[in-house]
């Protein structure tokens, strides 16, 4: 069964009345127009994200409703999606549909008419309609002829953009059949050969501000399309791209002992190299091939956000939606505070049986990855007491949970301390620990806890 739009209207108007009326005179962090593409997604936004946008002031979403195949001389829909019902939010969606074709040439006279009839379809009332379609030079030409067609049955188009579709010839033709462009302003060349030289960044200061220059003089309407995501690449032990790992996670890379930081860090981009055999994701990596981990550096965002604000972009677009999986990148609520940072504080739980870490602070604790095996990466909270009453502790939200004696490992009930590890927590997320169970009579008052590796250095700071 397909997920309904099963939201109380009354009650998320209230929600979002007073998130706009707490921020009565909040800008947003961009300083201009600000919107976002959801990709392959069914279900709706949710209350926490509708909130959330509207602090940011975001009133357009563009959303992808399928993937339109070329087969021959016709186009048949590959994948389709749940476009938004109206909502008492105030947002505005926009259909997107991503083209692909591996034919020669798929804008023929013979296939036209069914892309045009499909098109037509899908927009349905819709006022505008979106084209994402990664168009060779050869083809821009006739992307550009097919584009007028649709553009009669559709009262506004717009499509996605190459970077360097910001050529006069090229936007001479495309903005004559387009209302709007939407460059993708980030690393879309192919992965380099490393030969000792650091990974290319998604965005990087200087490259982008040189693509962000060329839209300038574009004369008709443009939106900077920026990133959002991480990406992890493989590279076999000759540094030649074996290609991309998909559906991972953050602590498969931490707490990955076979896998060390070789170098990384400038604009979100690190290099891991394998210690031995490992996997990620069930992706086998063998010794001395590398992960390359490609995150959106904060700064450099907001710095080209800026830029493109001041070379006459309509508005910054985010790429994507973030959500809960770790290649979406930071959260919504960081990039709404790009400048923010994490503050993380423990506290009982309700049931007073388990502790809740929470990011306070308007920024992600970001993943930290390991400097060599004896270290190891992430994070680790420690819960210490100065007599052994721990008698049981799960971990929970944590990754596990380890027990010592001062600085040794020790086993339940001769433990004073616990420290329970994890690999990054996003802003407003909390982690919860399972079940800590105390001797008779034992309590948490003279307990006192410390997160190593994370801001603020290792102080310890009272559980009371």
């Amino acid at each position: 069964m397909k997920p309904r739009f099963a939201h109380n209207a009354v009650r998320l108007r209230q929600i979002l009345i007073t998130v706009v009326v707490s921020s009565a005179i909040a800008t947003s962090s961009f300083g201009f127009d600000t919107r976002y593409w959801v990709w392959q997604r069914d279900e709706p936004l949710d209350e926490r994200e509708l909130a959330e946008l509207a602090v940011q002031h975001v009133d357009t979403i563009y959303w992808q409703i399928g993937e339109l195949e070329n087969v021959r001389e016709t186009w048949r829909w590959k994948a389709r999606f749940n476009f938004p019902a109206s909502n008492a939010s105030g947002l505005r969606f926009v259909p997107v549909v991503r083209l692909v074709s591996h034919e020669k040439e798929p804008f023929s006279d013979a296939s036209n008419p069914t892309l045009v009839a499909q098109l037509k379809a899908a927009s349905g009332k819709q006022h505008e309609l979106q084209l994402d379609y990664d168009a060779p030079d050869r083809l821009v030409g006739d992307y550009a002829a097919v584009l007028k067609r649709i553009h009669e049955s559709v009262p506004k188009l717009t499509i996605t953009a190459l970077p360097h579709w910001s050529r006069s010839d090229y936007l001479q033709i495309l903005t004559a059949s387009v209302d709007e462009l939407l460059p993708m302003l980030y690393d879309y060349e192919a992965e380099p050969v490393l030969k000792d030289h650091a990974p290319l960044p998604l965005i990087a200061p200087e490259k982008v501000s040189k693509l962000i220059g060329d839209w300038s003089k574009c004369a008709g309407a443009w939106r900077a399309g920026f990133p959002t995501f991480a990406r992890l690449s493989v590279y076999d032990a000759n540094e030649k791209l074996r290609g991309q790992i998909r559906n991972w996670n953050w602590d498969e890379l931490s707490f990955n002992r076979n896998l060390i930081t070789a170098s990384g860090g400038q604009w979100g981009s690190f290099i891991l190299r394998a210690a031995r055999s490992t996997s990620i994701a069930n992706t086998p990596i063998g010794p001395n091939e590398e992960v390359i981990v490609r995150e959106v550096d904060r700064a450099v965002l907001r710095d080209a956000i800026a830029a493109a604000a001041r070379a006459g972009a309509q508005s910054a677009v985010i790429f994507r939606l973030p959500d809960s999986s770790a290649s979406s990148g930071w959260s919504l609520h960081q990039l709404g505070h790009l400048e923010g940072r994490s503050r993380l504080i423990l506290k009982k739980s309700d049931s007073a049986e388990a502790f809740e870490l929470s990011n306070l602070g308007d920024g992600d604790l970001e993943p930290r990855f390991a400097a060599n095996a004896a270290e190891g990466g992430g994070y680790n909270l420690e819960i210490e007491n100065p007599a052994p009453i721990f008698r049981e502790a799960q971990p929970g939200d944590f990754v596990r949970v380890s027990a010592y004696a001062g600085n040794k490992p020790a086993a339940l009930p001769f433990a004073t301390r616990l420290q329970f590890k994890f690999a990054q927590l996003r802003a407003g997320e909390k982690l919860t620990t399972g079940l800590i169970q105390l001797a008779p009579g034992a309590d948490f008052r003279q307990a006192r806890y410390r997160i190593l590796n994370g801001e603020g250095g290792p102080s310890w700071k009272s559980l009371e």
